[in-house]
């Protein structure tokens, strides 16, 4: 995908945000369900392995993107969530017959796009290979489109993957940063979240 390409497609995807946070005003809007996290200058910090904000987007979306900016260990050489979205509010690894999920991830030093709806197939897993990781902060963004287009990863405004869905759904509605609950992929200590941005559309 070109640059102009994916400039239209943030711009077709242009919609109301149900989710803005800055977390360096010490609140958030979405649930703490497990560890909480800490709430520092520099935005919100994620404390163990099992540190998660969980958000309910009020109804399923079939197109959406994510804005963040992220910083700390984050050449991490196993499956770590920085950001998922999921058409059921377990965020689990439960019925295949009927999840579909949205995962931005750390891995083998770099980072994954990971498309799935169970009932569809096989998974769509898009690997960036090993990233040079700087001291501060990283801009990531992500867009999904469960109606048989195009979803993408953006690191640093750079376009580093893209794929699709096996299979055309009804929609995300739960979100998450730091984990989900996916197979043990937990959340990286140390690292810290600001300007969080969920926009919708359909």
């Amino acid at each position: 995908m070109t640059v102009f390409a994916s400039a239209l497609l943030l711009a077709a995807l242009a919609g109301p945000c149900p989710v803005v946070e800055d977390f360096t005003t010490g609140r958030t809007s979405g649930q703490r369900p497990q560890d909480p996290g800490e709430f520092t200058p520099d935005g919100w910090r994620v404390a163990t392995q099992r540190t998660q904000i969980k958000y309910d987007l009020g109804r399923h979306y079939r197109k959406g993107t994510v804005e963040l900016e992220i910083k700390g260990p984050l050449a991490q050489p196993l499956k770590r969530t920085a950001f998922a979205a999921w058409n059921e509010e377990s965020g689990s690894d439960g019925d295949r017959k009927t999840q579909g999920f949205f995962q931005l991830r750390f891995q083998e030093q770099g980072m994954m796009l990971r498309l799935s709806y169970r009932a569809g197939g096989r998974s769509f897993e898009g690997k960036t290979g090993p990233v040079a990781w700087k001291d501060g902060w990283h801009r990531i963004k992500g867009a999904w489109d469960t109606t048989g287009g195009v979803s993408s990863l953006w690191l640093d405004g750079k376009l580093v993957k893209s794929g699709s869905f096996n299979s055309a759904f009804n929609g995300l509605r739960w979100v998450f940063i730091g984990k989900d609950n996916y197979q043990q992929q937990w959340s990286i200590p140390g690292v810290v979240y600001r300007s969080l941005k969920v926009c919708v559309e359909d």
